[in-house]
């Protein structure tokens, strides 16, 4: 009897359980259908985007070449998409569960995540140091005091990230075989674009290597980014221009340079290393009394998320502040799907999330930017090869050169080699923070100049 039961109960649950599956697809495909339905009323469909500052793509015109060829159904499935009802509303929603604080494929390295390599000794002629700065104004001796911004308190996990007070940080780990690939792709790069083109390479310190204390630093089982970026330095080919901002940064590390609830430098930690590029380059740096400075409050970034939002980080968010460059604040985004778009070199992010105001530089990560400034017309231009640490930095490029193309080498897909050429491109710019040296991102740096 009890068997009969437990099976008449078991075929009851089947039967109930198809019925649900089979009532399932059924409101799925009505909600489809529906859907789909709406995305074809041509009254509801946008066509401008306000978050995109552009038109959306128009219905295309019906021609027989079109539908010879197909393209008339491709334009038609590219409309569909670009202007579907409230792809505003969708949009942003997605901008927030995507990138609610600000994640753009970076890499946040926690505590035993990895082990480092032992960084190799470099020999004493072949360590860099940097040039003194020139400015308009006197520059500091080297050797005068700056007040010291060291922070000696031993961090404390949380989540996937450190916590000393209310300043986040991530560790950094050495490893020769990405910091000898790095250095292989740079000088191979160089090698290919000739003597012509002047080729820089500038390693971003990333907050655990600047602000943090170098005995707590090796308590912790970290590797000293001062060290490995020397010994980077030194496998350069001596036609590279090393652009060693590590001890500028060093100097300054007490004021505001990177953000506590985020793994990125500010736009003044990024204004020293464009003092050291300047240098290099030959050229005067603009005094930050020139630009346009703004603040935004109550960031709160990716550190603040991979901490599962900590008490002492939500406490003190970050503002950001900004500095506009002074010739043009106009940019051209080629995203990574969809047309171009005008944008901005430095927007106003008043109403962004508080995990997205780092994306007031350059728009965020985009695969092709181009900024062009009227007010130089001499032909002068450079490339800028960047991960996100790159986007603060862009900004004080604009005012020295007629344009700038910026590529974001995790989405661009082109030939660079061939762009540099065709574009007669005076200066191909590195600039890459700590963490984003490794093998991958080598190769794939390495992948966009081709021989030829």
């Amino acid at each position: 009897m009890r068997k009969y039961q437990r099976k008449f109960l078991t075929e009851k649950y089947r039967r109930l359980r198809k019925k649900v599956n089979q009532t399932g697809i059924r409101v799925f495909l009505v909600l489809l259908g529906a859907g789909f339905a709406v995305g074809l009323c041509f009254p509801l469909r946008p066509k401008h985007s306000e978050i995109e500052k552009r038109d959306l793509a128009s219905f295309p015109g019906l021609t027989a070449a079109g539908l010879w060829d197909g393209s008339w159904f491709t334009d038609v499935g590219t409309w569909y998409s670009d202007t579907y009802p409230l792809r505003e509303m969708l949009i942003g929603g997605a901008s927030k569960v995507e990138g609610l604080y600000g994640f753009q494929g970076e890499q946040i390295v926690a505590g035993s995540a990895q082990t480092a390599d032992e960084v190799p000794d470099v020999e004493e002629d072949a360590v860099v140091t940097p040039a003194p700065v020139a400015t308009s104004t006197p520059t500091p001796e080297p050797t005068q005091e700056l007040e010291d911004g060291t922070i000696h308190e031993e961090p404390e996990m949380a989540g996937d990230v450190y916590i000393a007070g209310d300043t986040a940080f991530e560790l950094y780990y050495f490893s020769q075989a990405s910091a000898d690939a790095y250095a292989s792709m740079v000088n191979t790069v160089h090698a290919r674009l000739g003597s012509g083109v002047g080729v820089y390479d500038l390693l971003a310190p990333t907050s655990f290597g600047v602000c943090l204390d170098e005995n707590i630093q090796e308590q912790m089982g970290a590797s000293s980014q001062k060290d490995a970026f020397q010994y980077i330095y030194s496998r350069l080919d001596p036609g590279v221009k090393k652009v060693d901002v590590f001890d500028e940064l060093v100097r300054h590390n007490a004021e505001y340079i990177y953000f506590r609830t985020d793994h990125h430098w500010t736009q003044l930690g990024a204004y020293y290393a464009y003092r050291i590029f300047a240098e290099q380059k030959g050229i005067r740096p603009h005094e930050l009394s020139e630009f346009e400075h703004r603040t935004y409050p109550d960031f709160l970034g990716s550190f603040y998320a991979y901490s599962n939002q900590a008490e002492a980080l939500a406490a003190n968010p970050d503002t950001l502040e900004t500095y506009t460059p002074m010739g043009t604040n106009d940019a051209l985004i080629q995203p990574a799907e969809g047309e171009p778009f005008q944008w901005f070199v430095v927007s106003d992010v008043t109403d962004y999330a508080p995990g997205a105001k780092y994306s007031s530089y350059i728009g965020g990560d985009n695969p092709f930017t181009t900024i062009q400034n009227p007010g130089i017309q001499d032909g002068s231009s450079c490339v800028v090869i960047k991960e996100s640490y790159g986007n603060a930095f862009v900004p004080w490029l604009v005012d020295h050169y007629q344009n700038v193309y910026v590529v974001d080498y995790r989405y661009y897909t082109g030939n660079l080699t061939q762009f540099v050429k065709e574009h007669q491109v005076d200066d191909v710019i590195f600039v890459n923070n700590a963490s984003a040296i490794t093998e991958s991102r080598a190769g794939t740096m390495l992948s966009l100049f081709p021989e030829g």
